[in-house]
């Protein structure tokens, strides 16, 4: 199958759908193996991932799903605004986004990390009231299931891409 350039390949939606998943479960692992002191170091390379997935998945959906800025769930659309602000934090600080304090792997607080060098509001602002002092885990399972109901909201990004390539591989088809 050919796909214009313009055009999201349904079956890199999935891709990208089945590498934030498999992070997760990276991660899932990584939290549990954390000991004692670590500080989140342990979880920190999977919670990268996560972010960088996720990210990819809700902009690829925001650019090219025109239903979703209105109809996707505006908190699951929140908790990735603030993923995007901690993934920018990892990427352009090297920020090490992620602590242990006692027990859980959690967001760092906004003021412990380096000073972005360009500030986007809406996605620290996000960060703050969703994802600073919370769980890791908590936020990325939450994000997953905002994926899922995006997988079966009708009209979705992700609900055609799904469906489209479910329905090639049941009819035996490739790309």
């Amino acid at each position: 199958m050919t796909i214009p350039v313009n055009q999201i390949d349904p079956e890199l939606v999935s891709v990208a759908l089945t590498g934030f998943h498999r992070a997760l479960i990276r991660l899932r692992a990584d939290v549990a193996a954390a000991p004692e002191g670590d500080d989140g170091l342990t979880a920190l390379t999977s919670a990268t991932e996560c972010l960088y997935w996720a990210c990819a998945i809700e902009e690829t959906a925001r650019k090219s799903d025109p239903t979703f800025t209105v109809h996707a769930d505006s908190y699951g659309q929140a908790l990735v605004h603030g993923a995007r602000w901690a993934r920018n934090q990892s990427t352009h600080q090297l920020a090490f986004v992620v602590a242990k304090p006692s027990g859980a792997v959690t967001w760092r607080p906004a003021a412990d990390l380096p000073a972005p060098e360009r500030e986007s509001g809406r996605q620290r602002t996000s960060y703050d009231a969703h994802l600073a002092g919370t769980a890791v885990l908590q936020t990325f399972e939450r994000i997953a299931g905002f994926f899922a109901s995006e997988q079966n909201r009708t009209g979705s990004l992700l609900n055609s891409a799904i469906t489209e390539l479910t329905d090639l591989r049941a009819l035996g088809g490739s790309e």
